[in-house]
């Protein structure tokens, strides 16, 4: 079951977002700085495309879409609406401000590891546990070593270093 009016507008911000960069990423003058951009936000157009035809698709199968009446998607499926999750949404952004404001001082990496497993941990509904919050830990490690070996390797991009480098 899906909220189909939050879907809707997610996707509309899934879609807006890297037309809004491409169409900011005219004003760089050197065109070899627009080149990786440039191929990011194709991708995310293409990952976004995608996303608003599954929704579609998913929608129309649910109830097909009479035109005039489509605003009957945002009507409550088989149990009613699902209540949308403010603390964990919230614990999130203040995390996001943190992980921001802390970068520079403490580093990137360090930062985006801490980062990664707190939101790991607040986005899960279930209760954590010691073998669950391990996971999310290796998980964060991982993620963390693909972009140091991805951005400080080989594309030689310079980090915020702080204190941990």
């Amino acid at each position: 079951m899906i909220n189909a009016r939050k879907r809707l507008l997610e996707t509309t911000v899934m879609l807006a977002i890297p037309t809004v960069a491409l169409y900011m990423l005219d004003d760089i003058s050197i065109s070899d700085a627009k080149i990786f951009p440039k191929y990011i936000c194709y991708g995310m157009l293409l990952l976004a495309a995608i996303n608003a035809i599954q929704l579609w698709a998913y929608l129309n199968r649910i109830r097909p879409l009479n035109w005039p009446t489509f605003l009957r998607w945002s009507l409550p499926f088989k149990g009613g609406p699902i209540p949308f999750p403010v603390r964990r949404v919230g614990v999130s952004l203040a995390l996001m401000a943190v992980y921001i404001f802390t970068m520079e001082s403490i580093g990137f990496y360090l930062a985006g590891l801490l980062f990664f497993v707190l939101v790991l941990l607040a986005l899960d509904p279930a209760k954590p546990t010691p073998a669950g919050a391990g996971k999310k830990v290796v998980y964060s490690l991982v993620f963390m070593t693909v972009i140091y070996i991805l951005f400080s390797i080989m594309l030689g991009v310079v980090i915020p270093g702080g204190i941990a480098l």
